[in-house]
C-alpha cells in the first residue's frame, strides 16, 4: 500500500552511513582547562532503506570533519559530513548533500547533562527555498556504570524551525540513544 508522504507517517530502517575521522592523540588545551578536539576524514553512504522515502538508493561518499570544544560544564562543536553519489539506481536523485550534526550539551553533575545534537541538512540538488532542514532540540542523558563498561543513556526531541516547502522531511522527531563507552585497551593496535 502506497504511503502519503506528505500526510502520512511510516517507521522503518534507513541507509546505513559510515564516518571515518583521524585526530592527534593530544587534545589542544585551553588556559581555562578546556580542550578542543579537531579531526578530519570521508564518509560512506550504502542504499540500505527498505522503503524508498527513507533512503537514496545511492551508494556515496565524501569528506567529514570534526570540531568540538570540551569545557567543565559546557560541551559543544559540529560534526560536518558531505555526501556525492557514485552509483545506484539512476532513476532516483542525485545525492550531493551536507550534513552538520551541530551539538550543545551543559553538565549538571558528573553523569547527568542536558542539550542536543539535532542535524541541520542542505540538499545542494534542490532550488535555494528546499535546500535547508533545521531542527532545534533539547534532551537529557545520563551515564550509567554497567560493571567496567561506561553507558550513556539518553532521550532528545527536535523541532524543525527550517524546513523545505516541497521535499519530503521530519516535522518533529525524538532520539533515544544507548551509547557504550568502549574501552582503549580494545584500540592498543592502533598506537
Amino acid at each position: 500500500m502506497p504511503v502519503d508522504v506528505f500526510s502520512g507517517r511510516t517507521t522503518s530502517y534507513g541507509d546505513i552511513y559510515y564516518v571515518g575521522l583521524f585526530a592527534p592523540n593530544d587534545p589542544i588545551r585551553l588556559d581555562n582547562g578546556a580542550k578542543i578536539l579537531l579531526g578530519g576524514g570521508f564518509d560512506l553512504g550504502f542504499p540500505s532503506a527498505d522503503e524508498d522515502m527513507l533512503g537514496t538508493g545511492k551508494y556515496s561518499a565524501g569528506p567529514s570533519a570534526l570540531g568540538v570544544y570540551l569545557g567543565e560544564t559546557f560541551k559543544g562543536g559540529a560534526l560536518v559530513q558531505h555526501y556525492w553519489d557514485y552509483a545506484g539506481d539512476s532513476d532516483r536523485t542525485d545525492v550531493n548533500t551536507t550534513n552538520i550534526q551541530y551539538l550543545y550539551y551543559w553538565s549538571l553533575s558528573d553523569t547527568v547533562s542536558i542539550g542536543a545534537g539535532p542535524n541541520a541538512i542542505i540538499d545542494w540538488e534542490q532550488n535555494n527555498d528546499n535546500r535547508l532542514t533545521l531542527p532545534v532540540g533539547f534532551g537529557i542523558n545520563k551515564t550509567f556504570q554497567f560493571g567496567k563498561v561506561p553507558v550513556r543513556i539518553g532521550i532528545e526531541y527536535f523541532q524543525t524551525v527550517i524546513e523545505p516547502d516541497d521535499v519530503v522531511h521530519n516535522e518533529s522527531s525524538w532520539r533515544i540513544y544507548i551509547i557504550p563507552a568502549v574501552p582503549s585497551a580494545l584500540f592498543d593496535w592502533m598506537q
